[in-house]
């Protein structure tokens, strides 16, 4: 075989195409990165006509709704809104989920005109709202009365081809409620019958409520008794509504048959009792009242905390003090007494006219109350500070509330707010000062309503320069949140 002899020039030539082939086969040429645009299929841009599904809820709308949630829960509403619009309009749009976490967060802050404006702007941005952003818009427009626009975002749901909620209408018709508009809230829960299939019994419940607290006391019979030819579902909440709703109107026959139809139902408790036996004692049927509370261990049913608060108020407005602080003392045997019902003995006693004794049984249901250890709650301050300056007794109720605080016990900042709205009404100004000095002295931090109150009430008084100067020595003093000291250090700029 002859042998081939090649220069070394011929050699270096073959390798480097066997090279360009090597890269070839590694790397596409640039000019397949780079196709022609006019030859590139382009797909027409469709609006879908319905809200996104939570699933595009992902990568940078996720951060992005993420970093809005954190600014509504520090409270940064401006900060959230300014977020959404510019949002917008960049390359990472809201989802509607991110746009209802803002108008929630509006709505429960009672910010109405912002919130009609994100939605406005939001619906013109072409983000197609949900069922959960015309409920807020459908309750927004329910709280300011605004029946005809609350309307028109119904119209809306049912043009987005969507089913109302029963929230939807639920909100409707507690509007009409406010308004005594009971043939239209009537209306609406027929409505809401067709068009969302039925309604649970916690909405048959509300709306029952709805009728009965406006003294709509026909319409709800008449709602019942059309449940009942239905064979609706009820709840014993149903019933204790309609027991208390017919005593309150004197129709104590209809209560009973209503509480006669109970077993046929569902097992009645010591709710539907209770109902029961607070309507005897308010239509004066003391002996029959004590009656039926003995039925009770017949019926196998067991009193309860509240059970004892409606004998004992009602003993103490007959006057028969001493047999209810005997029933004080047997429940304290058999169960611990509660808050609700050391609440109702001092409402029973502020009934009735203040006098030395009336004010010596209050004094010792409250020490009783605190050496039981059970906590006053918002009510129990409510009653004491309401029922004291109801009768001229300022002296009083300050003397209680320290009582209180000495117990260990701290009242939260409405309470605080309450007695300074009082006392300022009452021109008491030093006590008032005091009072705040003790506040955040125990640590009680004020709050923007506290400012606003105080604040008034120097102004009346013409000691606005005296209140500037304690709010900035406060401010300075005591160690409040970072968020309070700025929105009062602006406020005290102001003044």
């Amino acid at each position: 075989m002859r042998q081939i002899v090649m220069s070394q020039a011929a050699l270096d030539a073959a390798a480097e195409r066997r090279r360009r082939k090597r890269k070839l086969r590694m790397e596409p040429p640039l000019n397949a990165l780079h196709r022609n645009r006019d030859y590139v299929r382009k797909e027409p841009y469709i609006v879908s006509k319905f809200p996104e599904p939570i699933s595009v809820l992902v990568g940078d709308r996720l951060c992005l709704h993420n970093r809005i949630q954190a600014l509504l829960r520090d409270g940064n509403f401006d900060d959230a809104i300014l977020g959404v619009r510019h949002a917008m309009f960049s390359n990472c749009r809201p989802t509607i989920f991110t746009c209802n976490a803002v108008l929630d967060h509006l709505q429960k802050a009672g910010k109405h005109t912002e919130l009609l404006s994100l939605y406005k702007f939001i619906t013109q941005s072409g983000v197609i709202p949900n069922i959960v952003t015309y409920n807020t818009v459908v309750s927004t427009h329910c709280e300011k009365l605004d029946i005809d626009a609350a309307v028109n975002i119904l119209n809306d749901i049912y043009a987005a081809e969507m089913t109302p909620s029963t929230a939807t209408f639920i909100q409707l018709m507690m509007a009409h409620f406010r308004l005594k508009k009971y043939e239209e809230a009537m209306r609406l829960f027929r409505e809401m019958l067709d068009k969302c299939h039925g309604a649970d019994p916690s909405t048959s419940a509300v709306t029952i409520e709805g009728f009965v607290n406006g003294g709509a006391i026909d319409q709800a019979t008449e709602l019942y008794m059309e449940m009942k030819r239905h064979g609706s579902i009820f709840s014993e909440q149903v019933f204790c509504i309609l027991i208390r709703g017919y005593f309150a109107t004197s129709r104590v026959s209809e209560a009973m048959e209503v509480f006669n139809f109970i077993p046929e139902k569902l097992q009645p408790t010591v709710l539907s009792y209770n109902a029961m036996l607070d309507g005897l004692f308010k239509a004066g049927r003391d002996q029959e009242g004590m009656d039926f509370f003995d039925s009770f261990k017949s019926k196998n049913v067991i009193p309860n905390a509240s059970t004892y608060a409606i004998i004992m108020s009602r003993l103490v407005e007959q006057g028969n003090v001493d047999r209810a602080l005997f029933l004080l003392d047997y429940m304290d045997e058999n169960r611990a007494p509660t808050t609700a019902v050391y609440n109702a003995l001092l409402i029973a006693h502020f009934k009735k006219h203040m006098d030395g004794q009336i004010s010596k049984q209050i004094d010792y249901l409250v020490q009783d109350m605190l050496k039981k250890s059970c906590e006053p709650d918002a009510v129990t301050y409510t009653i004491l500070i309401d029922g004291f300056f109801k009768e001229g007794k300022l002296e009083e109720a300050l003397k209680m509330l320290r009582k209180i605080m000495e117990s260990g016990f701290r009242p939260d900042v409405d309470v605080y707010n309450k007695l300074f709205g009082h006392l300022c009404n009452e021109g008491n100004l030093d006590d008032a000062q005091k009072l705040f000095q003790g506040m955040v002295g125990g640590g009680q931090n004020p709050d923007v309503a506290t400012y606003d109150i105080l604040k008034e009430g120097f102004s009346k008084s013409g000691r606005m320069d005296e209140i500037k100067k304690f709010f900035e020595h406060v401010l300075e003093k005591y160690n409040l949140s970072e968020e309070l000291v700025a929105q009062l250090g602006v406020k005290t700029q102001d003044m």
